[in-house]
């Protein structure tokens, strides 16, 4: 039985405009009046190892409270252009809680780990939402990991990654209205200006992929061949807003109506690769 108390101090931020783990997220040093990013975590763990060693399971739960994290303030691409950039940002304050269960085998021929997480993520904002509290873009309730690797010989190693996890949070804007359009001769014939019901106010679909790996050995080095999303799921990834064109029959004919939908933004199917490594 384990217990832990952990304070952290960070003096960078990350600033992510997308709701995806992009390499295009800044990186930013405190300056102005934002305060260095704090967190205090406590958590307390049940362990087991079978005699022999080859066993491990574990149970935790943990409770993280964070605070003076900074994200982009509503609205903030409204601000006067001139003005200094760190003004278009705001200050806030998180928490994150769960329960993390692990099995794994670590001795043998095939080894192997399964893990499940139960978490909570949330933010908190005077200046965002109406200073209501909200989930986080990582709030993924459920989180499932299975990995195994097979060592058929000296020579050729056999490897294989399941990952499952609750859809990312980002904000869906349900609704839209139409602006007035000044000097025209219809009277909304204006831009769509977007409604926003909520931060992170939607969920996207499970998502879930399964990544196999062989290696094989020579006297000079290894070759890797692999499979990423082995049976081509296509996670969704985004949900953006589109129109769809449908024929009305009515009495004076056919009508061409446009009608907003929703869209599925899919990206990636199953990845082969190939590589060999030199070793020397």
């Amino acid at each position: 039985l384990k217990a832990a108390y952990c304070h952290t101090v960070q003096y960078v931020h990350q600033l992510a405009q997308s709701y995806l783990a992009l390499p295009t997220d800044q990186w930013i040093p405190i300056s102005g009046h934002f305060k260095p990013q704090t967190a205090d975590k406590v958590s307390l763990g049940l362990y087991w190892q079978s005699a022999d060693g080859q066993l491990r399971a574990s149970a935790e739960g943990y409770y993280k409270s964070m605070n003076h994290l900074i994200e982009y303030a509503d609205e903030y691409y409204l601000r006067p252009p001139l003005e200094m950039w760190n003004a278009r940002l705001t200050s806030g304050r998180g928490t994150a809680k769960g329960i993390d269960i692990s099995v794994e085998k670590s001795m043998g021929k095939l080894t192997g780990h399964v893990g499940y997480s139960l978490a909570w993520a949330d933010r908190t904002f005077a200046e965002k939402n109406g200073g209501r509290t909200y989930p986080a873009r990582f709030d993924n309730r459920h989180t499932i990991n299975v990995t195994l690797h097979w060592d058929i010989n000296d020579k050729v190693q056999l490897n294989a990654a399941w990952t499952g996890h609750s859809g990312n949070r980002f904000t869906l804007l349900p609704q839209v209205w139409t602006a007035p359009g000044f000097g025209s001769q219809y009277q909304y014939d204006g831009d769509e200006v977007p409604l926003i019901a909520g931060i992170n106010n939607y969920q996207l679909p499970f998502y879930h992929r399964l990544d196999l790996a062989c290696t094989v050995r020579n006297k000079r080095g290894y070759w890797t061949f692999g499979l990423y999303n082995a049976y081509c799921h296509m996670n969704t990834i985004a949900v953006r807003r589109s129109y769809r064109t449908e024929v009305e029959v009515r009495p004076d004919g056919l009508s061409y109506v446009s009608r907003p939908v929703f869209q599925k933004v899919k990206l990636l199917p199953v990845i082969p690769s190939i590589s060999y490594t030199w070793q020397f």
